[in-house]
Order: C-alpha cells, then sequence, then structure tokens
C-alpha cells in the first residue's frame, strides 16, 4: 500500500484590502517587454498592509487576520522578497487572485460575488438597493501596455 500524504485544510483568513490595481509595473516598459513578474498572493498583500501600513505587530496582524504569529512572519518575508526582487531586477508585481465583490453604498458592507447571484437586486444585509460589483481585470488595463 502507497503512503499519500493528505494536505491540511487551508484555514479561512480575513483579509480586507482590496487591490485597485492588479498590476504594478515599472512606467513606459511595456509588460511584454519586462524581464518578469512576481506574484504577491492576497495574503501577502494583507500582512504587508496590515504590518507595514497600519503599524500592528505580527502578533496583532495574526489576530486581525486569524492566523498564527508565524504565517504572519512567513507571509512577510515573502511579500518582502518578491518585493524587492521586482523593484531591483524592474520586474512587475502581480496581484494573485484578487476577488470580485459586492459593496452596498448605503451600510458598506462587502460580500464575495457568486456566478449564482446574477440577478441580485439588494444588499444581503441591509436590503438596500444602492450597491455595486467591483471587478477586477487584467487584460482591459490600458496602463500595462506603455
Amino acid at each position: 500500500m502507497e503512503w499519500i500524504p493528505i494536505p491540511r485544510p487551508r484555514i479561512s483568513r480575513t483579509i480586507q484590502c482590496d487591490p485597485t490595481h492588479p498590476y504594478f509595473k515599472p512606467r513606459g516598459i511595456p509588460l511584454k517587454d519586462l524581464p518578469g513578474e512576481v506574484e504577491i498572493t492576497l495574503e501577502e498583500l494583507e500582512t504587508m498592509r496590515l504590518s507595514d501600513l497600519e503599524g500592528l505587530s505580527q502578533k496583532e496582524v495574526g489576530n486581525e487576520m486569524k492566523i498564527s504569529q508565524s504565517t504572519v512572519s512567513r507571509h512577510l518575508e515573502e511579500a518582502h522578497r518578491k518585493i524587492a526582487k521586482a523593484l531591483v531586477l524592474g520586474y512587475a508585481v502581480r496581484i494573485a487572485n484578487p476577488v470580485d465583490f459586492y459593496h452596498c453604498d448605503s451600510c458598506g458592507h462587502t460580500w464575495r460575488f457568486r456566478d449564482d447571484q446574477d440577478d441580485l437586486e439588494k444588499c444581503e444585509k441591509c436590503h438596500s438597493p444602492k450597491f455595486h460589483l467591483h471587478e477586477h481585470t487584467y487584460s482591459e488595463d490600458p496602463n500595462l501596455k506603455e
């Protein structure tokens, strides 16, 4: 009988940042002419936002994201390495898998877009009709062509 490793189930993380621009690149150089790109995960971006931008300790970041301090440390180390590589070598930075979501203009509630919600008419929390879909696209960003 062959031993097959079974990975642990992935713990749900709390991520509050919304990358409005899923790509960053050196100005004036077309994406196709860059030597490469690095991919930052949403978890890495959120740990950087909370730690580097908001000034929270790694323990506080872990509590906020519902992950361990050692996981926060790994995410920060990896994100900083990738950003340094992009800056030093002139790579593009791509945010991996930004999430499309609905945002209610009345109560501020956000919820994940699902294909089965195409005919949505009101906020799932306050039932206001004033909400919009926030979509992320890669191919339509005109700045990537420069």
